[in-house]
């Protein structure tokens, strides 16, 4: 199987505004991750403490002194928004990973051993793909403590699901190539045959696809820590800062304090958006069936 190579795809898509701005975007945000404790004015604040002169300034509008405004606890929002970045790439490079490697391995072993193996395997991929993670965040939720393995236990286990198949998809492929069953006629082990030659031919879709996935997962992990099935309150997550200024105002939020809502909610908004803006023209690039009618402008 000839793919074009990674790197080749990533230089065409260079041509593209739209892949420029995701990439800006993208690479701006894990910048933030990395160094957000280490720019913010008030990083305590921004891991939750609550200052003791914080009754003073309660619900402050967005000044110079906090570019953010504080919540109604008087914390610095623009401390907790930031380094909430570094918890928003750790829950989603952590999914990502862990849910492609278990995809992987499962989706290669049911291609390659067929049989009793691939009808099983293949039952247990359509089965954990028919589970809301919100439903095993829930059931975590109940038999665990609050906290960040919450967020990634419960996506992990639907996400997986969702790589095996693609991953199965182009090893069945790959499997029924002459140079594999050459290979198992030679003796080789499967490890190695799988090894060699399967999962270098799923190494460049994966990448993309995960590239794909990193939204998706952001708002589900985001969802999840809003509904307070995931990391306790307090805690520097998008998802949780909306929690808290939701149910700290409660009708009166759009009013009295839009800046609780508004701000992290764009962040989420803006980083979803720069994820998909770097993948779209990777996977047109893999498939021209992809293309849209839109790209013709960006």
């Amino acid at each position: 199987m000839i793919r074009r190579p990674l790197l080749g795809i990533v230089s065409r898509s260079l041509g593209k505004a739209r892949f420029k701005i995701g990439l800006f975007i993208s690479i701006t945000v894990i910048i933030l991750a990395v160094i957000s404790p280490f720019i913010v004015p008030y990083p305590r604040e921004g891991y939750g403490y609550v200052p003791p002169e914080s009754s003073g300034r309660r619900l402050l509008p967005p000044s110079l002194q906090f570019l953010f405004g504080t919540d109604a606890l008087g914390r610095d929002l623009f401390s907790r928004v930031i380094i909430g970045t570094r918890t928003a790439i750790i829950q989603v490079l952590t999914v990502i990973s862990m849910s492609m490697l278990i995809g992987v391995i499962m989706g290669t072993c049911s291609a390659y051993f067929k049989g009793v193996t691939e009808a099983v395997l293949n039952y247990l991929t359509e089965l954990f793909m028919s589970i809301p993670s919100i439903l095993i965040a829930l059931f975590l939720r109940l038999t665990m403590d609050q906290g960040i393995h919450v967020v990634i236990a419960s996506l992990t286990v639907t996400w997986w699901s969702w790589y095996a198949r693609i991953s199965y998809v182009y090893a069945k492929s790959v499997v029924e190539l002459d140079y594999v069953v050459l290979a198992k006629l030679s003796g080789l082990s499967p490890l190695k045959i799988i090894m060699r030659h399967v999962v270098r031919n799923l190494i460049q879709p994966m990448i993309v696809q995960a590239i794909s996935d990193m939204g998706s997962v952001l708002l589900e992990a985001s969802a999840i820590n809003f509904m307070g099935l995931g990391l306790p309150p307090g805690s520097p997550e998008w998802g949780v800062i909306l929690y808290e200024g939701i149910t700290g105002l409660s009708i009166e939020v759009f009013t009295k304090a839009p800046w609780l809502i508004i701000i992290p909610g764009l962040f989420i908004l803006v980083t979803t958006l720069g994820f998909s803006l770097v993948a779209d023209p990777l996977r047109e690039d893999l498939d021209p069936r992809l293309r849209r009618r839109w790209r013709l402008w960006f």
